[in-house]
């Protein structure tokens, strides 16, 4: 019987110094939590809020988390990292240093006989065409060979505010559109669909399966813990949503 967790969308170097400390540190007690306990995590998109690896340098983000991840590896953890819209621009840095396995598409896994779907969202359903177009912009080689022109001072900074006010566009869109896209997902014999991206958290029954939502690591701290073929939605605590809110 495996044990397998699942978080999305903390979007790590978007709020001030003072709440990324708070995130931070939830981050590392949750990933000491899981420890010798998870045989999978799963971090289904937009850990960073902004991700982009130049050929020797990468965000100034705090290395804490990366360090965390790495130990959690070690340990016998694997660390499933599905790219979301803010950090697509996975080059090799994760996967080559810290170990973690990355995805660029949806994923579909097989824990304890449950058939899982798993995908940040983005692009997912049809009114959410821009998305789509944004996607193969960024993901097209000779962009990306351009904007590696670009000094990181002014790259990286550049594309925070870009992806600051993408995030701002998200919450709350078109949720009876993925709940429908779920559905179709279901009665094509997948027992859960696992998405983020929306950063509100939802777990709903659909017929004979699960449509979940993971919300966020910034202002909710819910995860998704799997045990056996028991499904858990959860919360890291009120206290740290309570401490978030005051800080904020």
């Amino acid at each position: 019987m495996k044990k397998v967790y699942f978080i999305s969308d903390a979007h790590l170097g978007a709020h001030s110094e003072k709440i990324e400390k708070i995130k931070i540190a939830n981050l590392i007690s949750f990933f000491n939590f899981i420890q010798n306990k998870a045989d999978y995590l799963y971090i289904v998109g937009d850990l960073y809020d902004f991700w982009f690896e130049y050929s020797k340098v990468i965000p100034k983000v705090n290395l804490k988390v990366l360090a965390k991840l790495n130990q959690l590896i070690e340990s016998g953890t694997e660390v499933r990292y599905l790219t979301g819209n803010h950090d697509l621009w996975q080059d090799g840095y994760l996967q080559n240093e810290i170990g973690v396995k990355i995805y660029h598409d949806p994923l579909e896994a097989s824990h304890n006989s449950l058939k899982l779907f798993i995908a940040h969202g983005d692009g997912l359903i049809k009114r959410d065409w821009f998305l789509r177009l944004q996607k193969r912009v960024f993901k097209n080689p000779v962009n990306i060979f351009l904007y590696r022109l670009l000094h990181p001072d002014i790259g990286i900074p550049l594309a925070m505010k870009v992806s600051a006010k993408s995030k701002e566009r998200e919450e709350r869109r078109f949720e009876q559109e993925y709940r429908s896209f779920a559905s179709a997902k279901l009665n094509e014999g997948f027992q859960a669909v696992i998405l983020g991206h929306t950063h509100v958290p939802l777990f709903e029954k659909i017929n004979s399966g699960f449509y979940i939502n993971l919300g966020d690591w910034m202002k909710k701290f819910t995860y998704l813990e799997m045990t056996g073929k028991k499904l858990e939605l959860k919360s890291w605590g009120e206290k740290n949503q309570k401490e978030f809110l005051e800080t904020s």
